[in-house]
């Protein structure tokens, strides 16, 4: 009775992942991440080595002691920091350029010009208008803002879209140049109410915060789930599930590693505790975001991306997708989840969308109860957040055996959990192949009718 239940869903979720492939928007955007993807991979690649191995707080730099090389090493990551910095804003210029591109070529609109307004409506609505300095949100530059970015795309696709009327007479067009001329003629008043549009937009949430667009979004949803409920256990897990719900729109995760917000003051008593009884059993906040979320809820790495490459690893028969695994494996290892995002994708992935949703759940529930029957202490101590996840709750408690089996018994668990959807992912490919060959032989019978 079960494996029959699994097997209809399965053939359910392939059903839906079909249905939302051939839809116009996940198309325009499952294109642009493709096209995408060197970028990124470059983007996260290099802030892994940033973050993880250049910065005296990246967990690499701590374990080799990187620091006896001086402060030559910091100043290098310095410079990469800054590199990665301009490696977002052109991730999400260029997402914003290829969004807009995709949707013109889909409705036969000038894609180009559409592409190019999308980048620049990017920019414009991420301009720090409150700045003397005539500086940009580069918060929202990167990964973080790629759903603001598939929006803007798709608004100045819209706009685009819009029959104005042609001035430029036909019988004018003698030239190449003077098709060139009159093309960029038909877009100049779709290109006048784009800046205008996106310009009152970025300058109107200016006035309300400092952060933009994602900044309001993100600090909503994290106030909205979390509050200051961060020591209530199903506050925490819907959390988790709203925030890897996000990440399958291409939301940036509100209370993934790094976080707004710093190191609470939950956090902090649970640390002086620990200090003055040389333990953390009795802790006076055993539950909170970093001693579940952190600690349980990325065993598999953010959403279980890490799982999941590994079980495609093991499994998956797709090429694509087992280069992307290999590609992504360490930095997810050090919770770095956007070329595994980008790349696989799971965005508008629902393929992968269920178990994304329920591992971190399952592993925080087993690590609430574990902690709340004090048969494995709360991690207390700080640790750098590019500490792998099956890690992190070994070295938040000091090196707690109990914790450590815990989290590698879970981190195989969610493996397991997750080679029935690469399956299926196999299944759902062997079909999008079929149905290509069928579409090219019909393609060629008409040719030949012909």
């Amino acid at each position: 009775m079960m494996k029959q239940l699994g097997k209809d869903f399965h053939i359910r979720n392939a059903e839906v992942a079909l249905f939302l492939r051939d839809r116009p928007m996940t198309s325009v955007i499952r294109h642009s991440l493709t096209i995408l993807f060197p970028f990124v991979l470059m983007d996260v690649l290099l802030s892994w080595i940033d973050e993880a191995w250049l910065r005296p707080d990246g967990f690499y730099y701590q374990i080799f002691q990187f620091k006896r090389a001086g402060s030559a090493l910091i100043e290098v990551g310095y410079s990469l920091s800054d590199l990665v910095i301009m490696l977002n804003v052109v991730v999400s210029i260029c997402a914003a350029y290829l969004v807009g591109y995709y949707y013109a070529e889909f409705f036969h609109k000038d894609k180009m010009t559409t592409g190019l307004a999308s980048g620049a409506a990017y920019i414009i609505l991420n301009y720090d208008y409150r700045s003397p300095d005539n500086l940009f949100l580069f918060d929202n530059f990167g990964l973080r803002g790629l759903f603001l970015a598939f929006v803007t795309g798709i608004i100045v696709g819209l706009i685009f879209r819009i029959p104005f009327s042609n001035h430029f007479s036909s019988h004018q067009v003698v030239t190449e140049d003077d098709r060139l001329f009159s093309r960029s003629q038909r877009m100049f008043f779709p290109l006048a109410i784009v800046i205008i549009l996106f310009v009152g937009i970025g300058f109107s949430l200016s006035l309300i915060t400092a952060a933009g667009p994602l900044g309001i979004l993100n600090e909503g949803i994290a106030t909205l789930t979390l509050g200051k409920a961060t020591t209530h256990v199903f506050a925490i897990l819907a959390s988790a599930v709203i925030s890897n719900l996000l990440m399958f729109f291409g939301l940036a995760s509100p209370i993934a590693q790094p976080r707004l917000t710093g190191f609470t003051t939950y956090s902090g008593a649970n640390y002086q505790f620990s200090q003055a009884h040389h333990t953390s059993f009795g802790a006076p906040y055993p539950i909170t975001l970093h001693t579940l979320y952190d600690v349980f809820g990325n065993i598999s790495g953010v959403g279980g991306m890490l799982a999941l490459m590994i079980a495609i690893l093991l499994v998956g028969i797709v090429h694509r997708e087992r280069r992307v695994a290999y590609r992504g494996l360490l930095p997810t290892l050090s919770n770095m989840s956007g070329i595994g995002l980008v790349g696989l994708p799971m965005i508008f992935n629902s393929i992968y969308l269920l178990p994304m949703l329920i591992v971190p759940v399952f592993n925080m529930l087993v690590g609430a109860v574990l902690i709340k029957s004090r048969i494995i202490p709360p991690a207390v101590y700080r640790i750098p957040w590019t500490t792998p996840g099956i890690l992190q709750g070994y070295a938040g408690t000091g090196g707690d055996i109990a914790t450590l089996v815990v989290a590698i018994i879970l981190f195989f668990l969610d493996i397991i959990f997750f080679i029935p959807f690469v399956k299926n992912g196999n299944r759902l490919q062997a079909l999008l192949i079929t149905r290509e060959r069928s579409h090219k032989t019909e393609t060629g019978r008409d040719q030949n009718d012909q």
